[in-house]
């Protein structure tokens, strides 16, 4: 870097403007968003001014599918930290679809790490559809807590949209609450930032695919992902929306521990590799990926990017992710809206990664400065 107190160089800046343009003319996605932090709190943070793409602007929120499970997990700890939930007791002592059977060993951090046995899906929504029943909530999370273990909790790692949904279906159920509510009230209040939201304003929103064949047409400032649509809005695997500053400040949160949100304990929960633990035996520690904190995703390769191997986040169907990595002290917003106006195209796994590739980059060499910088003087 051409000065060590600087964050980014105007060299490193163009990169990732490049590489959002790119991806927009490339057709990966017609609007992106990117907002990153370098640095920490001892040395002094530098945050990159959020940069924009195609039909873009810095206010525009996007879906962010998956990453959603990242503030179901954080909702999910607050209550535990509260002593509502527990983390290792079977959910059955409070779930009543849970009291019996194999389902009675499952805990909340089965859920929490995918280990519960529980299938990818859960398409009772798609049923609905079939049927022409329409929607109706209570019916629907009557049947997702029917949805039958494809293994004992504890003995496979298999990613759950259904898990999380199930710990949306047992907060609800503890605290009497909706779940949108509880989210809002318990976590997004207690970050500094109104861009994150369950309940987005549609003209604020990039619209994500055409599906005229569910009879939604174009999808903007509802969520995406059909599971979560039919339980109507927000709902545990997927359905909250940020801005790119917005999804920055969670990152940073998260970053610094949760401070005033979580217990120490329960954030170091969170970062902590839980799988081999739990799985024993059937942990790979050699498959690539294969880690998973509560929550949080650890070294997703390819898209945490060639030095994100102690990296923490999440990624999002619609071509969103959240990378959180304390080893270069770098958080990374990256949004997009890859499925406009289908799902067909590029994955956008291609522009997270080049995006990571170069935060890290500049990260790494922004360390090595002040080091020398600190050892000269």
């Amino acid at each position: 870097m051409n000065a060590p107190h600087h964050f980014p160089t105007t060299s490193q800046r163009y990169d990732l403007q490049r590489l959002l343009d790119g991806a927009v003319a490339d057709g990966v996605a017609p609007a992106v968003s990117c907002a990153v932090v370098v640095g920490t709190a001892e040395t002094g943070r530098r945050e990159l001014p959020v940069l924009t793409s195609g039909a873009a602007a810095t206010a525009t929120l996007f879906d962010l599918a998956s990453i959603t499970k990242l503030f179901t997990t954080v909702t999910a700890l607050i209550l535990v930290d509260s002593g509502v939930l527990e983390l290792d007791a079977p959910i059955g002592r409070k779930l009543p679809a849970y009291a019996t059977g194999p389902k009675s060993q499952l805990t909340l951090r089965h859920l929490l790490t995918h280990t519960s046995g529980l299938p990818s899906e859960w398409r009772g929504w798609d049923a609905a559809l079939a049927e022409g029943r329409g929607f109706e909530r209570t019916n629907l999370v009557t049947d997702l807590l029917a949805t039958e273990l494809e293994a004992a909790p504890g003995t496979r790692f298999a990613y759950s949209c259904a898990g999380f949904n199930t710990i949306m279906a047992l907060a609800e159920h503890v605290t009497g609450t909706p779940w949108e509510q509880l989210v809002r009230e318990r976590l997004l209040y207690q970050l500094p930032t109104d861009g994150i939201t369950g309940t987005p304003r549609i003209e604020h929103c990039a619209p994500t695919e055409f599906q005229p064949q569910l009879g939604r047409g174009l999808v903007r400032g509802i969520v995406h992902d059909e599971a979560a649509w039919s339980l109507g809005g927000l709902s545990g695997n997927a359905g909250m929306f940020a801005t790119a500053d917005g999804l920055r400040i969670f990152g940073l949160s998260l970053l610094d521990g949760l401070p005033g949100i979580l217990s120490p304990a329960l954030a170091a929960e969170m970062w902590r590799c839980q799988l081999p633990d739990i799985l024993g035996s059937n942990f790979n520690p050699t498959d690539p990926g294969f880690g998973h904190g509560l929550g949080l995703r650890i070294n997703q390769q390819p898209w945490m990017g060639t030095l994100g191997t102690e990296a923490r986040g999440h990624g999002g169907f619609t071509g969103t992710s959240l990378l959180v990595d304390r080893e270069s002290s770098v958080v990374i917003a990256l949004l997009s809206n890859r499925v406009n106006p289908s799902r067909d195209g590029d994955d956008a796994t291609g522009l997270r990664k080049a995006v990571s590739d170069v935060v890290l980059s500049a990260a790494a060499q922004l360390t090595q400065d002040l080091t020398h910088e600190r050892n000269t003087l």
